[in-house]
Formats: structure tokens, sequence, C-alpha cells
């Protein structure tokens, strides 16, 4: 505690206080570094002690499925701890009566689906036919209603693990799972995605 440490000692220590005197207006800054050093402390932790850590999140609608592969603004809970401050501290960072989410867009690990915005141009850059284009545009529907399907049969709850950043700002990629139910082996064995680690996608033969 505070009052049990002397002054000298913690002059010489360089130690400041989190809290200063009563209506300090550098408290709330304060909270909200303390705040996101616990978070990095407890992320670094975790990954250095091989424990492979499970985040839960309860998705508010099924708009929020954008396609086979990819969730939209999901909110997920990080951390666990007593907080008097409730709202979102920093951008896109909550602190709620029972955790700390963080909402950011999933991309399910290990796959890829067929794309709702269809390209126009073939790989060799020349016109893509419609008739193409619609084949895809169908098969993505039937991807994401799929997965739709699997989130309303556990109300929408989703289970998340491995979580790194994706290529694109603001996307996570992580490993999704729907009442254990893993959704990548789940999307590949109904046809509606294939295996994908990364670099050329596979190809899901449209035509031209």
């Amino acid at each position: 505690m505070v009052s049990a440490m002397p002054e000298q000692e913690r002059l010489l220590l360089g130690w400041q206080p989190l809290f200063s005197k009563k209506g300090d207006n550098t408290v709330k800054i304060k909270l909200r570094i303390c705040l996101l050093l616990c978070l990095s402390v407890f992320c670094a932790w975790t990954a250095v002690s091989g424990i492979e850590k499970i985040y839960h999140s309860q998705l508010v609608s099924i708009h929020q499925v954008y396609d086979g592969d990819t969730l939209k603004d999901v909110r997920v809970k990080v951390f666990d701890f007593g907080s008097t401050e409730f709202g979102e501290v920093w951008a896109g960072v909550y602190v709620a009566q029972d955790g700390v989410y963080v909402k950011t867009d999933i991309r399910v690990n290990g796959i890829d689906t067929p794309e709702k915005r269809v390209s126009t141009k073939n790989a060799d850059g020349s016109k893509r036919s419609e008739a193409s284009r619609t084949r895809e545009r169908q098969a993505a529907y039937a991807s994401r209603q799929a997965l739709v399907d699997l989130l309303k049969s556990n109300n929408l709850r989703v289970q998340l693990s491995n979580p790194i950043h994706g290529k694109y700002a603001g996307r996570t990629v992580a490993d999704v799972s729907v009442g254990g139910v893993d959704v990548a082996e789940f999307l590949i064995k109904a046809g509606h995605a294939k295996p994908y680690a990364g670099g050329t996608k596979p190809d899901w033969g449209w035509g031209k």
C-alpha cells in the first residue's frame, strides 16, 4: 500500500502513485494505461506459458456473418477483473461488469470461401462472364447460410482460439468453433470452403 512505503524509499525507487490528489484530471488516463499494460502482460504470459487461451463471444445478430469465413464486429471477452468504469475505454476495447471485450472482425483460420464481392476479371485479366460471377455469388451466399445455421443452433455463441493479426488492418485470424464443432472443418466437409493457408487462393472452377 502507498501509506506503508516511506516517502524517501518511494522517491529512491522512482515510484509514482497511480492515484494522486482527489480530483486529479489524469486519473482516468492512468487507469486506461494500466488496463492496457495488464492486457499486454496477460497476453505475453499466455504466449510464453504455452497455454491455449479460449476466448468467448456471442454475436448480437446473424447480420454480423459477412460470408462463410468472416464475422464482422465481434465483441470478444479477453480478460476478467474487477472494475468500476464501464463502456468503451479505448478504440474497440470495452469494459463491462464481467470483463474486458475487444471489437474486431474475425476471419476463420485455415479456409477460403467464395466471395460475396465477385471479381469482374479473370486471373489473366480478361473480362469474366456473368455466368461465372453468378456461380460464385450463389456459392458465397450458400456458404454464409451454412455458417448462419450453425450459429443459430448454438444461440450465436462462438469459441475462439489461437488469435493473430490478419494481413488486413482491424481483422483477426483465429480458429473458430461453435458448440464444439470446428467451423473450418464443418464448411470444408459441406463443400462450402477449401483449405487455405495464405498465398494463392484455391481454384474454385467457376469458369470464365
